[in-house]
């Protein structure tokens, strides 16, 4: 009999009115500059005041982050810093992780799934068989949908082939 010792929550969100919520988002984006700096593979607002529009994002998307809220057993939340991502031709962004605790989310602002590919996972240990690196995609990826997982998973973006832009908004949170 299996008996899980440990577990690696992803949350999953079909963004409510998400054609309102895209466009309230984009007006706040409207205001932020992408540059591609240094070693960095895409262009990002990230260079800006990270906490710009972590206030209105909370109001846009209240909904799915009192779910998140209710369902992660939390008391409550703060987005902390935030950012927008985007992914033209080629682009992609290494494995990397945001802190070590607390939780951070995603959210696909503009996402093909024909020809656009998820954000990949790197699992927290090998699998104990073949002792390879364990992967895994975001679940059922799609423009609209929203993610919250634990800020230590290590994931990545793999290079977009398309010539679509691939556009991700993330944040980091703070909760108790």
């Amino acid at each position: 009999m299996i008996h899980p010792l440990f577990f690696v929550p992803i949350y999953r969100y079909e963004v409510e009115d998400w054609d309102r919520k895209k466009k309230a988002l984009y007006k706040k984006l409207e205001r932020g500059n992408f540059e591609k700096k240094g070693l960095q593979e895409f262009y990002t607002d990230r260079q800006k005041d990270g906490k710009s529009y972590a206030l209105d994002f909370e109001n846009i998307f209240d909904d799915e982050l009192q779910q998140f809220r209710k369902e992660s057993d939390i008391t409550e939340y703060k987005v902390t810093d935030i950012w927008t991502i985007k992914y033209k031709k080629e682009n992609y962004q290494g494995v990397h992780n945001h802190r070590s605790h607390s939780y951070s989310g995603l959210l696909y602002l503009d996402y093909d799934e024909k020809v656009h590919k998820p954000t990949v996972f790197v699992g927290p240990w090998n699998d104990p068989v073949s002792d390879t690196t364990q992967l895994s995609f975001a679940p059922d990826p799609k423009e609209g949908v929203m993610y919250i997982y634990p800020s230590v998973l290590l994931h990545y973006a793999q290079s977009n082939a398309s010539g679509k832009e691939r556009t991700v908004t993330s944040w980091d949170m703070l909760v108790r």
